[in-house]
């Protein structure tokens, strides 16, 4: 498990902010120095080889150097860092052997890392053993299927929007790490699913994979209202919002009563320019149609759900009824790449990184 005397540890950092607009490339600076030496752990640490990390919307925010209301920024010169899993090499710990499998929420964008283990700074990222049925698992399923942005699909779609079989949901970037998620477990629950992608291939995935019931490219249609409107004949009892924006303004416009919005993300607005960023203007149907519009931060909801969320997809994925489509990256120097591809929309699934 030990790494090979000649291995060096790559690592991306934070070079420079960006406020507002699109991310390049030139924010991160990729490093190569000596891999951390076991001898020098410290008591209560663990070494760890790091073998996937996740790609996300939300760290566009953590660039922007503006702490934002549920995370920090991440600081120049240190390395980025995401959800991740990978594998103990060395352990100074006697919660943690060589060979156990962890996972966590502040994995660097590093090929080793050290973590502190201690039991309060564990929990405060996360960090933990896979046991069980998870440790079993293939690794790359703990950034895909059993990943936080399936959980968040699961979570959104049956806490917070709380279907009813025969409702018709509407699903922006649905071809994305949450949406192909939503997409097959709202199926599965017998609603009239509409489903919103940027790509013809990806319309095709979605339509004749997922068997979505209407898909549309999105860059292609004139109007975004009139096409729900077309597609949506009952109206919409659910939204599940990962774009916000002018999506979001047209779907209040098709809203049923007693309609659901279960808000993700916001990916449409993350890039913009300071002041060009969109103004909701349909505010008043969510007043008259009483609809139920509710965010949520999925890192809150793992001790009270992700139990009951990992039973139910493992058996999905047991019987053939639920497929999670990763987007993956070769190499961790490849990691900013993948994050500026994400931001523009060329990923097809769920971004991640195999280390």
């Amino acid at each position: 498990m030990s790494p090979h005397s000649s291995d060096n540890n790559v690592s991306v950092l934070l070079k420079e902010y960006s406020v507002h607009g699109k991310i390049s490339t030139d924010l991160y600076d990729v490093q190569s120095g000596p891999v951390p030496n076991a001898s020098s752990l410290k008591p209560n640490e663990v070494l760890v080889h790091v073998r996937y990390v996740s790609v996300d919307p939300y760290l566009r925010m953590r660039l922007s150097g503006v702490d934002g209301p549920y995370s920090q920024s991440f600081k120049v010169g240190h390395p980025i860092s995401s959800h991740g899993v990978g594998e103990v090499i060395a352990s100074t710990s006697s919660d943690y052997k060589e060979g156990d499998r962890v996972t966590g929420g502040a994995f660097p964008w590093s090929k080793y890392a050290t973590f502190d283990v201690t039991p309060e700074v564990a929990k405060a990222s996360g960090f933990s053993k896979l046991e069980g049925v998870l440790a079993k698992a293939p690794l790359e399923w703990h950034i895909g299927v059993l990943g936080m942005p399936s959980f968040t699909a699961w979570y959104g779609l049956n806490v917070i929007a709380q279907p009813k079989k025969g409702e018709t949901i509407v699903v922006s970037a649905a071809a994305g790490a949450v949406g192909q998620a939503v997409v097959q477990l709202a199926k599965s629950l017998g609603l009239y699913v509409v489903a919103a992608a940027g790509s013809d291939e990806k319309v095709a995935y979605l339509k004749d994979e997922l068997k979505a019931d209407a898909v549309f490219n999105y860059k292609k249609v004139d109007s975004y209202s009139a096409t729900l409107k077309g597609l949506c004949p009952r109206g919409i009892d659910i939204y599940f919002d990962n774009v916000g924006g002018e999506f979001l303004d047209a779907v209040l416009e098709h809203v049923n009563k007693n309609a659901r919005i279960a808000a993700c993300g916001a990916i449409s607005q993350y890039q913009k320019e300071k002041g060009e960023t969109y103004g909701i203007k349909n505010v008043m149907s969510v007043v008259g149609n009483e609809v139920r519009w509710e965010g949520f931060i999925i890192m809150y909801h793992y001790k009270s759900h992700y139990e009951a969320f990992v039973k139910d997809i493992t058996e999905r994925v047991k019987n053939g009824t639920f497929n999670y489509k990763l987007h993956v990256s070769e190499g961790i120097e490849t990691a900013p790449q993948a994050m500026v591809d994400m931001m523009s929309g060329k990923n097809f699934g769920k971004t991640c990184v195999k280390v």
